[in-house]
């Protein structure tokens, strides 16, 4: 009886800590929300998270409240408030790493914003704060000029962090394929069209010659027949109107070609990169 007593007594004190170990409102509510953002349910997985933030009055999960919302915000899209929540959130914490998780969070927005001023600004102080992470802080880096654009600076912050050959490679193929900006200007201030001819263009290139070489034509007779206001009319307003727009265009066709190439990487990485990304 005695026995039977105090086993009983026993279940008694040990009770209240198994329920509480199965029932912790705290840790169901997370892994809830958790769950919820594991399966794409960005929008219930934010409400989830506002509500816990409301009902911790002790704040013991502020840091991973407002680190879930931002992160709800950055997969839908909602840059801006994305990165007022991780803001927040390595404001409230002291945890070291924790500080770093949700900086980095905020570099990768202002990767997927084309911020890169705010980028580059934001990274070097922060290299400051965490001198152990340049590995992490020049993979981001190269990511950075990824979305730039800028191939030789990407494979070089690519290089400089390790175990980045694949997306080496893939800045490699990108540059092979991509249109030099001086090669195409310098073609086009030489002779009117070439530049638009390196950049595949074919059609307006023969036309901006024929109006330039016609507009030289009318310019060079004018002169000779002593029309000097005339030459100047038929130069300002034919020859160098023509030659002009054949500047601009060859600017704005390399631009939109390597743009082009860019968001084909882009996607590329996307869909088939399985490390870090933005």
């Amino acid at each position: 009886m005695r026995r039977l007593f105090f086993l009983q007594f026993l279940l008694f004190l040990m009770l209240p800590k198994v329920i509480n170990g199965q029932t912790d409102p705290l840790a169901m509510q997370m892994a809830f929300a958790d769950s919820l953002f594991s399966a794409g349910k960005f929008y219930d997985a934010f409400i989830e998270a506002e509500r816990l933030a409301f009902f911790d009055t002790l704040r013991a999960g502020l840091y991973w409240s407002t680190f879930l919302r931002g992160k709800c915000l950055k997969e839908t899209g909602q840059f801006k408030d994305a990165r007022k929540f991780f803001e927040t959130a390595s404001l409230s914490t002291s945890d070291r790493n924790r500080k770093f998780e949700a900086e980095v969070e905020i570099l990768k927005v202002l990767i997927l914003e084309r911020r890169f001023r705010q980028f580059d600004d934001r990274s070097a102080k922060l290299e400051k704060v965490f001198p152990e992470k340049g590995k992490e802080f020049a993979y981001w880096k190269g990511w950075r000029h990824i979305f730039a654009g800028e191939w030789d600076d990407a494979k070089e912050s690519l290089s400089r962090a390790g175990n980045s050959d694949d997306l080496i490679a893939l800045c490699d193929s990108a540059e092979d394929k991509s249109y030099s900006m001086t090669l195409g200007m310098v073609m086009s201030a030489i002779l009117p069209g070439a530049g638009q001819v390196y950049a595949g263009e074919y059609i307006n290139p023969v036309i901006t010659m024929a109006w330039v070489a016609f507009g030289s034509w009318l310019v060079v007779d004018a002169i000779k027949a002593h029309r000097y206001f005339d030459a100047f009319i038929e130069a300002n307003y034919i020859m160098l109107r023509f030659y002009r727009g054949n500047l601009s265009y060859t600017y704005d066709l390399i631009t939109s070609k390597n743009t082009e190439i860019k968001n084909g990487i882009l996607r590329f990485l996307q869909n088939n990169y399985k490390g870090p990304k933005p």
